[in-house]
């Protein structure tokens, strides 16, 4: 009896592990990450969207390095809090903002490292209809005293 419930619960998590379908992604070339300065302790960058939909994003952002072979995620120095606030992005619209790396990782060393977001793609209804996590490359160079 008991072999028989847990094939008859194997066979039911099979058919619902079949049905479960996976999110549509967005085409990375539509939305983009523009940097439009970077040093060591701050950035500013653009979300571009030109995508067809509008695109929903919090104001949450992270960094990652890149050691030569990979992309690592920068440990914070202090615990972050971002404000639960949901940016809205037209089609073609552009949207600024500003960062104290510092303040969250410390002063960046020279290398090449990463900024990058998570994204949502709206539908007209409003609804969620995709994601995807966009990226935007920097370098930094920090001169000798």
């Amino acid at each position: 009896m008991v072999k028989k419930l847990f094939l008859l619960l194997g066979a039911i998590c099979l058919c619902f592990c079949g049905c479960v379908s996976t999110e549509p992604q967005i085409d990375p070339n539509l939305i983009k990450i523009e940097i439009t300065y970077s040093d060591s302790e701050n950035i500013t960058f653009d979300i571009i969207n030109n995508a067809k939909d509008n695109i929903e994003f919090g104001s949450e952002y992270y960094i990652d390095y890149f050691d030569g072979e990979n992309w690592v995620a920068l440990e914070e120095r202090t615990e972050t809090f971002f404000t639960m606030i949901a940016h809205i992005l037209e089609p073609g619209g552009k949207m600024n903002f500003s960062f104290d790396i510092a303040e969250r990782y410390g002063e960046l060393s020279s290398g090449k490292y990463r900024i990058w977001k998570d994204v949502k793609l709206l539908n007209e209804d409003g609804e969620v209809c995709g994601s995807q996590r966009v990226y935007g490359e920097f370098e930094v160079q920090v001169l000798e005293r």
